[in-house]
Formats: C-alpha cells, structure tokens, sequence
C-alpha cells in the first residue's frame, strides 16, 4: 500500500504573482473600512455636538487644559504654526510625485484625490454645520468646530504617504503618519483650537476618504506579489500598533463616559475642578488611540496588494 502512496507538495511560484490572494480582497476590506469610518462620523458629531452631555464633557475637556503647564499649551500653538498651506501643498506634491513615479498617473492621482477630497470635506462641514449653545454662560465657548482641519490635512498627508510608499514601507510610513496625526489632535486641544469630536471626526473622514479611494485603485492597478503575507501586512507591528489603540481608545472613552454620566451640571464640575484634569487627560488618550487604530487599520484593510507599475516592482527573490 505504501507503493502506492504519493506525497503533496505545495507548488512553488516563480513569478510576482500568486493565485492564493486576489486584490478583491484588498478592494472589499477597504470599502468597508471606509464606509464604515464615513458612517461613524454622523453619530459623533450628533452625540458630541447636539446633546447636553455631549457639549458637557466637550468643555470639561477645554476647561481642564487651563490646569496644564503653560509651556506645554505655549509648545502647542507653536507646533500647529508649522502647519500651513504651503507646506502641505509641497508636500502633496512631493507624494505625487513619488506615486507618479511608481505607480504611473493612477497612484499620483489617487494621492491628490485623497488629500483634497479629505481636506474639501472638513472645510465644508466646518462651515456648514451649526452646534447650538446648550450650555448657556457655562460654555467654554460657542460656535461650531467640528471637524479640525489641522487634523485633517496632516491625517490626510498621513494616508497619502501610506498609498505611495513601497509595501515594505508601509508599517513605519504609518507608526510616523500615527505619530505626526496624534501630536497635531493634542496640539489642538491643548491649545483650545479644537475639541476631541474634531479631532476624532477629521481622522474619520481622512480615513474614509483614504480607503475608498485606494479601493478604487486596487480594482484598477492592484496585483498580488508573492509572499504578501510576510510583507505586506507589516507583521506584528502593525498588530501591535492596532491592538494598542484599540486599548488606548476603551481606557479614554471609559473615563469620559463617566464623566459624561456625572448629573452635576457643568458650572458645578467646574467650580469643584476635581473632573477637569482627569477629563482633559482622557481626552488626549482617546485622540492618540483614534489615530494609532485608524493607521494600523489602514495598512491592514490593503493587505498587502502592490500598487506600482510592473517596471518598477521588485524580482522574484521578494
């Protein structure tokens, strides 16, 4: 019997490709990330900025940055000062240039696409939606903020550099890209420009814009290069990046809820002053943890698709 018995061998690829994963599966898992990350901005906005509690915990978190060091909200201003226009339009450039060169006109494009798309969305909101004054004197201040367009021009320059780089690449690009998105929400909410919803909703939109427009351009140009597994979706980094965010985000939102369910209204939460620090510091907690998980979310969703053009991808040896 044993004379009969034939031993299975897995085939060997020679080539780039690999019939084991298909781009479809990049494709849908983005879609559903962006949809999902376009669909979660509605509810947050309508919790944070329409309701009493919403609006409570909002100025709670403005009123207890006063107790920080006056230095750290001085470094703060100063760091969101570096942002402007001219520099995120150079850069933009530079991305497209990078993709134009690696992925032809439909990855430069795709580049441009995301950042304007993102950065047109957070204006328009910005302008458009109304957030009534629910709180009456008590508010830290009146008039709608949501979303921060500092956030999303970094966030979207963020996601950008992500859809251009190399595969290789892409789990540094976006432990940088989390970094730089989570020091630019907490500039703008240590220095009063904006509240946590605007931050949180601008990482949102960029997000959604991000992944609807790479999933358009994974069912144009995306192909599957061997051994994407190992490459492609960054390894235990981006897990552990992911899985870091997710945690930060429960611990943050946790202590804002409980403030949120404190009956005390908000003229005695600040006179007592008790709340303010601990609601200011979940605050920053929950921005790092949205811009940690939307980043690790974001390389994890292509899994591992290959966008350049075939003059420019790496041999058989990858």
């Amino acid at each position: 019997i044993s004379h009969y018995r034939m031993r299975l061998r897995r085939p060997r690829f020679r080539g780039l490709r690999t019939p084991v994963l298909l781009p479809g599966q990049s494709a849908r898992r983005l879609a559903l990330l962006g949809l999902g990350a376009a669909v979660l901005v509605a509810p947050l906005w309508l919790l944070t900025t329409q309701t009493i509690e919403g609006q409570r915990v909002a100025d709670l978190i403005l009123y207890g940055r006063m107790l920080a060091d006056p230095t750290a909200r001085g470094v703060a201003s100063e760091a969101l000062a570096t942002v402007s226009i001219a520099a995120a339009g150079i850069t933009a450039l530079g991305l497209a240039t990078l993709g134009l060169v690696r992925g032809g006109f439909g990855l430069a494009i795709a580049s441009l696409m995301l950042i304007g798309g993102a950065n047109l969305t957070a204006v328009v909101l910005e302008d458009l939606l109304v957030r009534p004054n629910l709180l009456g004197r008590a508010a830290y201040a009146t008039g709608n903020s949501f979303p921060s367009g500092h956030v999303a021009l970094v966030a979207s320059l963020g996601f950008a550099a992500i859809l251009v780089v190399p595969r290789r690449l892409r789990t540094p690009v976006a432990i940088l890209a989390s970094a730089l998105v989570a020091a630019v929400g907490l500039s703008t909410i240590t220095a009063g420009w904006h509240r946590l919803a605007d931050v949180v909703g601008a990482v949102l939109i960029s997000l959604a814009w991000a992944s609807i427009v790479a999933a358009i351009l994974v069912v144009a140009q995306g192909w599957m290069p061997r051994r994407t597994l190992g490459i492609g979706l960054g390894g235990p980094a981006t897990t552990l990046t992911g899985l870091a965010g997710v945690v930060v985000i429960v611990v943050g939102v946790t202590a804002l809820l409980v403030t949120a369910l404190d009956p005390a209204p908000l003229t005695q939460a600040i006179a007592v002053g008790t709340s303010e620090p601990r609601t200011f510091t979940a605050a920053l907690i929950t921005a790092l943890g949205s811009a940690l998980v939307a980043c690790a979310g974001y390389v994890w969703a292509m899994r591992g698709v290959a966008l350049e053009s075939r003059a420019v991808a790496p041999g058989p040896s990858l």
